[in-house]
């Protein structure tokens, strides 16, 4: 078997050797390639886009701003419609501006049927009557009438105009010191219309209410003037009839 030179053989183990520590080297200072991403006919690649996961979070869309404008129910005008008159308030062009009435209507007094509701049967009603001495001043108009005729008692009841409301007020504030200057006292005020008064002898009852510029007055005697929820529904029926002598009337 022929062999090769010994001087060529080590030689050639350096050779192996060199190339060997090249590729080594190689192999350490580079990571694996890349794929390259064709774009197709030589035109630079383009990067794909990222996934759904790595796309940025997209900006919320502004809210909308509140409207302030104000809503208003179907039918509303609004705050800008012109005014109209309240059905249930006395309108201003008459309120305070009427003249007392100088002549008391029949239909502002009690019927005898009324007081028969309150005071039981047998009540008639006749004109006149009355105590000189608790009997309201400076009227315009003035009417009283007597209903009786049986042994509940007599009640008389008196209704008087005035120029204005205060007018009435003060004639009925006045009642009490009329009544005081003969001997009556005080009894507790009803808290009736613009302005009350009671007060009794000890065998009368008398109350007088003013609402409107009208003045209302009761002075009754005995079982129907000493019971105080009969007497006390007499005075309001009494009150709630004497609007046909107001101004202006029942409104």
């Amino acid at each position: 078997m022929r062999h090769a030179p010994l001087g060529i053989r080590p030689r050639r183990a350096a050779l192996v050797l060199t190339a060997a520590a090249l590729v080594l080297s190689g192999c350490g200072g580079q990571g694996p390639a890349e794929p390259r991403v064709s774009s197709g006919r030589g035109r630079p690649a383009v990067a794909s886009s990222p996934s759904p996961a790595e796309k940025p979070a997209s900006k919320p869309a502004p809210a909308t701003a509140p409207s302030l404008e104000p809503s208003l129910p179907p039918g509303d005008p609004g705050l800008d419609a012109p005014s109209v008159p309240d059905p249930g308030v006395a309108s201003d062009e008459h309120a305070g501006h009427e003249e007392g009435r100088r002549t008391v209507p029949l239909l502002a007094m009690l019927t005898a049927g009324t007081v028969r509701m309150v005071a039981g049967d047998g009540w008639e009603r006749r004109r006149g009557g009355g105590d000189e001495c608790v009997r309201p001043e400076g009227a315009l108009g003035l009417l009283s009438m007597t209903y009786g005729g049986t042994d509940a008692g007599v009640v008389v009841e008196t209704v008087a105009t005035y120029r204005d409301d205060k007018a009435a007020d003060s004639a009925t504030a006045a009642l009490a010191e009329a009544a005081a200057g003969c001997g009556w006292e005080a009894a507790p005020d009803p808290r009736l219309g613009s302005a009350s008064v009671a007060a009794t002898d000890g065998s009368r009852s008398m109350v007088a209410v003013s609402t409107e510029g009208v003045a209302v007055l009761l002075v009754g005697t005995g079982a129907v003037a000493k019971d105080p929820v009969r007497w006390g529904s007499l005075v309001d029926l009494a009150l709630g009839t004497s609007c046909p002598a107001a101004p202006d009337g029942c409104h």
